[in-house]
């Protein structure tokens, strides 16, 4: 039995072509490596190599054997991945999201019904990329704003969510008792860079808006507090938080704003996420 680790020799000797430069790579000796190579040739009973003084070089037989070695190495290599990727994600509960607010609520039930498991979170602005991973098995579960096709997926609703907008008193809308995304054009205002599908939408229905983004939640509450400059809300992100003296929130009207969630699994996996289901429903 050739042993792993010559056969990598083997298969960086026609990568590198020379045995010093694969020695180097290698982080060994070349004469540990000359004799590697000796003892290969002397399993396989033929030579694989043309030696001349100063060189050594891969003959006919030498550059078959080098090419099925590296496709041992990327089977030795993938059987390693794939043996620890099924280690992590047995020890991993992944899931991806459309937007923050559902992972609000998702990640609390998730970390009690699987303790002892690590609960990775994915926010993504994309759909496609979240029902690719479901599909994949990256996640085991995703969040979309809409159910998927019921014939292979099992879709839950279980959050509301309606965007408003938090203006200074003195805002010349803030005497609205509604809005639509295209009052506020030309205006500047504050968004976190991080809120999945809602960045992309305010962008694009916001004609000629200049966003000033933040990248940390906690510096973004600190700036609304003091600054006039209108922000955005919803009636899952002030929970909890006092809303400012010096400012209102205004709903707006928009129908792609007042949004439903969906926690969407394969219909194959119902059951096993039995608990989790069960939890969004009673919150």
């Amino acid at each position: 039995m050739i042993e792993t680790y010559i056969i990598e020799q083997l298969a960086a000797v026609a990568k590198y072509g020379t045995l010093s430069r694969v020695a180097e790579t290698l982080h060994i000796s070349q004469p540990a490596l000359t004799r590697s190579m000796q003892k290969l040739e002397d399993e396989l009973g033929v030579k694989l190599f043309e030696r001349s003084k100063n060189r050594i070089t891969l003959n006919k037989l030498g550059e078959l054997a080098a090419r099925h070695a590296e496709v041992v190495m990327t089977a030795h290599y993938e059987m390693i991945r794939a043996v620890q990727e099924a280690d992590r994600q047995s020890r991993t509960f992944s899931y991806g999201s459309i937007a923050p607010a559902p992972m609000w609520e998702v990640t609390p039930i998730l970390s009690q019904l699987y303790m002892g498991m690590t609960v990775s979170s994915d926010l993504q602005e994309n759909d496609d990329v979240l029902v690719r991973g479901l599909d994949d098995g990256t996640y085991k579960i995703i969040i979309l704003t809409h159910p998927l096709d019921e014939e292979k997926y099992f879709s839950c609703e279980f959050l509301h969510e309606k965007l408003y907008m938090l203006l200074p008193k003195s805002h010349r809308l803030a005497g609205r008792p509604s809005l639509q995304l295209k009052d506020l054009a030309g205006e500047n205002i504050l968004i976190h860079s991080k809120i999945g599908f809602w960045y992309s939408l305010v962008k694009e229905k916001i004609p000629d808006a200049k966003f000033l983004e933040q990248h940390e939640l906690s510096t973004l509450r600190e700036i609304v507090k003091t600054a006039d400059i209108p922000s955005f809300e919803t009636n899952v992100s002030i929970v909890g938080d006092s809303l400012p003296k010096n400012k209102v929130m205004i709903p707006f009207d928009d129908s792609e704003v007042d949004v439903k969630f969906y926690c969407i699994c394969k219909k194959e996996n119902r059951q096993e996420l039995t608990a989790l289901y069960s939890a969004l429903k009673m919150n």
